[in-house]
């Protein structure tokens, strides 16, 4: 008890050196806590749960591909866009390599503006029987090609998503710019004309009004269009069974911009079945026609999705780094430093028979009572703020605490206070007794 009552009094003496003390270890531990649950968060991302994505293939033209697209040339399509033909030469692959996977498809083709809709954003550009016109038409089979839509993703903020059995024959999904610079709304009609055939009209009407969620657009298929087909805000999606059965997109013998660009998009159940899908197309007798590449949007996605995460991480990781070095420095100094202080003060309790282990472990008592506080503080904040202060630094990402996070905290955090506590300890151990008879020999001098 008088170890306790004399530790706590010399504590109390010096508030400043204590407070300050406590705020450093107080720091250091809570940063150490939202790193080391970032860092645990970080590594799962990429590892056990990028194993459990569910991945998919497509074979579509890259951003170098689509930059070297002649759009108003009516022959490249002919020359360029994969055919049935050409995917089915894929799938055998897959299938030859023991692959399990199921398919969807996405067709394209370009369309006419008329009286009731005009795309956005258009410029001086070739005529729409060279270009097959100013906006794109596209169908999906199912929602899990909407959702893999290379344009982006998109949510639809008025009326209602594509119906994909054919109960809303005519249904299209129109951009927000393009419902307001043409004055549409849920319900209203429109017409646009066929990429071959300026005769040819198709009546849509607007199910839906929608916007991307995303704000960076592909390369070319934003404000850096070269032409309004290739804006993604002049896109009209709609279902497979509006673009081929209502509107007789896709009878296969169609050419020039008729001619649907087909995108079939390969479901697979995991990463590792895409990059042996990928090694199978390599190996088997099916070729890439020039400019096109095979992706995974899935994986893209979630790699896009956790990069936030990973960036937060890398910057976690130098600031740890920076409160260990800075922080334990600054800590060993503000213990040796108040031990040099008190050289006085130890050689008059030793003179009055206080022993040395009594002494020391006063000084080792004096460090606990203000790094273990600061560090059940740190340690519980910390715990309690890595979710949502995760959420807002990663983009919405959990960083939620582990159970690994807070056994190695409490592991690290005790052996550094016990670490701590002997470097003050071992001042009293250090000291020397003749040390008094030199100091007295002096001042008698």
């Amino acid at each position: 008890m008088f170890v306790l009552k004399n530790a706590w009094a010399a504590v109390m003496r010096r508030k400043w050196r204590s407070l300050l003390t406590l705020l450093i270890a107080l720091l250091v531990t809570f940063g150490s806590m939202f790193g080391l649950a970032v860092a645990a968060e970080n590594e799962t991302a990429n590892g056990a749960t990028y194993d459990a994505q569910q991945a998919n293939a497509t074979i579509t033209l890259s951003d170098k591909g689509f930059a070297e697209r002649d759009g108003a040339d009516p022959s490249w399509p002919d020359d360029h866009l994969m055919s049935w033909d050409d995917y089915t030469a894929f799938a055998t692959a897959a299938q030859s390599a023991g692959l399990q996977f199921s398919y969807t498809v996405t067709e394209s083709v370009p369309v006419r503006q008329s009286e009731s809709i005009k795309p956005v954003g258009m410029a001086d550009e070739a005529s729409a029987d060279n270009t097959g016109g100013e906006l794109t038409l596209r169908g999906f089979y199912t929602l899990d090609a909407a959702r893999a839509n290379d344009l982006g993703r998109y949510r639809v903020v008025e009326g209602k998503h594509l119906s994909y059995s054919g109960r809303a024959p005519k249904g299209a999904l129109i951009s927000r710019e393009v419902a307001d610079a043409n004055g549409l709304k849920v319900g209203d009609t429109f017409t646009v004309g066929h990429p071959t055939d300026a005769d040819t009209t198709m009546e849509m009407t607007v199910r839906g009004i929608y916007e991307y969620v995303d704000d960076d657009a592909p390369s070319g298929r934003g404000d850096d269009a070269r032409l309004s087909k290739d804006n993604r805000q002049n896109a009209i999606y709609v279902s497979a069974y509006t673009f081929i059965v209502s509107n007789n997109l896709d009878s296969g013998e169609e050419t020039g911009w008729a001619k649907p660009d087909l995108n079939i998009m390969f479901m697979l159940s995991s990463p590792d079945d895409y990059q042996s899908f990928v090694k199978a197309a390599k190996k088997a007798d099916a070729e890439l026609k020039d400019g096109y590449e095979i992706s995974s949007p899935s994986l893209e996605a979630y790699r896009k999705s956790i990069a936030p995460l990973g960036a937060l991480n890398d910057t976690m990781r130098i600031t740890m780094i920076a409160l260990w070095v800075a922080g334990g420095l600054l800590l060993v100094a503000l213990v040796v430093s108040d031990g040099l202080r008190r050289r006085e003060e130890i050689g008059y309790a030793l003179t009055v028979g206080v022993s040395k282990a009594r002494l020391g472990w006063q000084f080792m008592l004096e460090v606990w009572m203000v790094i273990l506080p600061a560090f059940a503080i740190g340690a519980l904040a910390g715990g309690f703020a890595a979710g949502p202060l995760g959420a807002a630094l990663a983009d919405g990402h959990a960083t939620a605490m582990t159970a690994d996070v807070v056994w190695m905290m409490v592991g690290a955090g005790l052996g550094c206070c016990l670490a701590l506590a002997l470097v003050a300890m071992l001042r009293v151990a250090a000291f020397k007794r003749i040390s008094l008879f030199d100091s007295r020999s002096e001042v008698m001098a």
